[in-house]
């Protein structure tokens, strides 16, 4: 025991000196293979800390997942459109471009809803309306009273024949109270969990989560926002205290809607219909 103390205190800066070089040396193949911008400042705690810097990165690792290519850089533009490229317009789209969204694309018949309750009005009739599929994506579905009308009408469409698909967040499930997953697989609703951190394939996505909160009817008609599927997002629970929350949600269709199908169909483990 003794050699081994005298051995690691002779050592001990070569020994730091190894580790940093390890967890610069992930940092970067890291940010490379994922196309990713850093700020100079993470690489300071990969340098200061890397004892707990390395063990954190790899046990949560990133969250995000790149598809596809990176942005290609913004071609020189001719003098004159220079103007042109100066508008608010112009600005959002490199912009966007840079981030490496989609496209803009097109909708109609927006509807922003005044509040919870035309929110969960129009969530109702959104559902209720579908034909042919149903996809549905949240973070957390709360186990509550608002929880169990949304479970019961997807397993109502269910049993009806519509293909019902929902994917819930794998850590947002349990932060809802786990909703009743085996009823609503055993009704025909197709339930996957968005990289669920007990049964991942991806090591190191712990901190990977999705809060897309998308209701996709027949591929043409999309309910989005900001609202969960649980009361407090939308008209509040009074039993339990909970008021209701501000927050935004809309409806739409058009080519936006099918923009939406597309995201859901990639984040999504089962097959697109």
């Amino acid at each position: 025991m003794d050699m081994l103390h005298a051995w690691v205190s002779h050592h001990l800066l070569s020994l730091h000196g190894l580790m940093v070089i390890l967890g610069l040396g992930t940092y970067v193949i890291a940010s490379h293979a994922r196309r990713q911008r850093r700020h100079p400042s993470a690489a300071i705690a990969w340098v200061v800390l890397p004892y707990i810097a390395l063990p954190l990165y790899l046990l949560f690792g990133n969250r995000k997942v790149l598809r596809g290519h990176p942005p290609r850089p913004a071609s020189a533009v001719p003098s004159s459109d220079q103007s042109r490229e100066q508008t608010p317009v112009a600005r959002f789209q490199h912009l966007a471009g840079a981030l490496g969204l989609p496209p803009a694309a097109a909708y109609q018949q927006l509807a922003i809803h005044d509040d919870g309750q035309a929110a969960l009005t129009a969530l109702r009739a959104v559902i209720t309306g579908a034909t042919r599929s149903l996809d549905l994506c949240t973070f957390l579905m709360g186990r509550d009273a608002l929880g169990q009308e949304i479970t019961t009408l997807l397993m109502h469409k269910a049993r009806e024949g519509v293909r019902v698909r929902c994917l819930i967040d794998g850590i947002g499930v349990y932060l809802g109270g786990r909703p009743p997953l085996r009823a609503l697989r055993a009704s025909g609703v197709q339930v996957a969990l968005f990289v669920s951190p007990w049964r991942s394939p991806l090591p190191g996505r712990t901190n990977l989560r999705n809060h897309r909160k998308l209701v996709i009817v027949d591929g043409e008609l999309l309910w989005t926002g900001g609202r969960n599927l649980a009361a407090e997002y939308f008209v509040g629970d009074p039993d339990h205290q909970k008021t209701p929350w501000i927050d935004l949600s809309f409806d739409l269709r058009g080519d936006l809607a099918r923009q939406a199908q597309s995201r859901f169909d990639q984040d999504c483990p089962m097959p697109p219909c």
